[in-house]
C-alpha cells in the first residue's frame, strides 16, 4: 500500500527541523533503512522528504547517490542576507504605516517583559532557542504589516541561515543588545516612524550579519572552500 502523502510530509519537516538544528553532522550520509526505523514508517516517505530537502538546498547528493547535511555557501550566506534586508525594509516600513496596532503593542510587551528578565538576571535560553525567539520577532512584525508574501518569502530566508545563526546569540551581551535593538526598532514602528525603524532594523540586520561571520571564522570558510561548495 502506498504511504500516505500526510506520512511523507511529517518525515520532511521533522528531518527539516532537525537539519535546520544541526542534529545531523555535515558529510554524514543520512541512511535511509536507519531513518526509516526512527520514523517508524517504510523507506518510501524516507526518500520522498530527502528528494524535497535536496531541492530545498539542505542535503547534497554524492557520486555514490547518497545524500548528506550541506550548509550554504559563504557566498549564498552574503546574498541571503541582501534579500533579508530588502524584506524586512519592506516589513518595517508597512507595519509603521499600516500595521495591526493590536499585535504591534503586544510584541512590544513581550520584548519589554523579556528585557526585564534579562535586567534582573532571569533571562535564559541562548543559542537555537533564541534564534527562534528573534525569527518570531521579526515573522510578527510582518503579521502585522499584513503582506502575506513578503512574511513567506521571510521565513523562507530564515530558514535557510537559521544553522549559521545559531553563532549570532552564544554570549549574554549579544542577547541584550538584541532585546534594546528590537524594542528600538518596535517603538519606531508604533511612532508610525517609517524611515527610522527602516534605519534602526538596516542596522540590526547588517549587526547580525557581521556577528555571524565573525563568530563563524576562518574555520567554517574553509570546510567550505574544502568541500567545494564554496564560490
Amino acid at each position: 500500500m502506498a504511504p500516505r502523502p500526510a506520512q511523507a510530509d511529517r518525515v520532511y519537516l521533522e528531518l527539516r527541523d532537525g537539519l535546520l538544528r544541526g542534529d545531523f553532522p555535515i558529510g554524514r550520509r543520512l541512511v535511509e533503512q536507519q531513518l526509516a526505523a526512527h520514523f517508524e514508517t517504510s523507506r518510501t516517505p524516507i526518500r520522498e522528504a530527502l528528494r524535497r530537502l535536496e531541492g530545498d538546498g539542505h542535503l547534497v547528493r554524492d557520486p555514490g547517490g547518497g545524500m548528506s547535511p550541506q550548509l550554504p555557501s559563504v557566498r549564498s550566506m552574503r546574498d541571503l542576507y541582501d534579500v533579508r534586508l530588502s524584506l524586512e525594509d519592506l516589513v518595517v516600513r508597512r507595519a509603521a504605516t499600516a500595521g495591526n496596532r493590536g499585535l504591534l503593542e503586544d510584541l512590544s510587551y513581550e520584548w519589554q517583559a523579556l528585557a526585564a528578565e534579562w535586567r534582573g538576571g532571569d533571562g535564559e535560553g541562548g543559542g537555537p532557542a533564541f534564534v527562534v525567539r528573534d525569527e518570531t520577532f521579526h515573522q510578527r512584525l510582518a503579521e502585522a504589516g499584513g503582506n502575506a508574501y513578503a512574511e513567506r518569502l521571510l521565513r523562507d530566508v530564515n530558514e535557510r541561515i537559521r544553522i549559521l545563526r545559531i553563532h549570532d546569540f552564544t554570549s549574554p551581551d549579544r542577547i541584550r543588545s538584541t532585546i534594546a535593538e528590537h524594542l528600538e526598532i518596535v517603538g519606531a514602528v508604533l511612532a508610525q516612524d517609517a524611515d527610522g525603524a527602516a534605519s534602526f532594523m538596516r542596522s540590526h540586520v547588517q549587526r547580525s550579519a557581521a556577528v555571524v561571520r565573525e563568530r563563524v571564522g576562518d574555520a567554517l570558510t574553509r570546510m567550505f572552500e574544502d568541500g567545494g561548495t564554496a564560490a
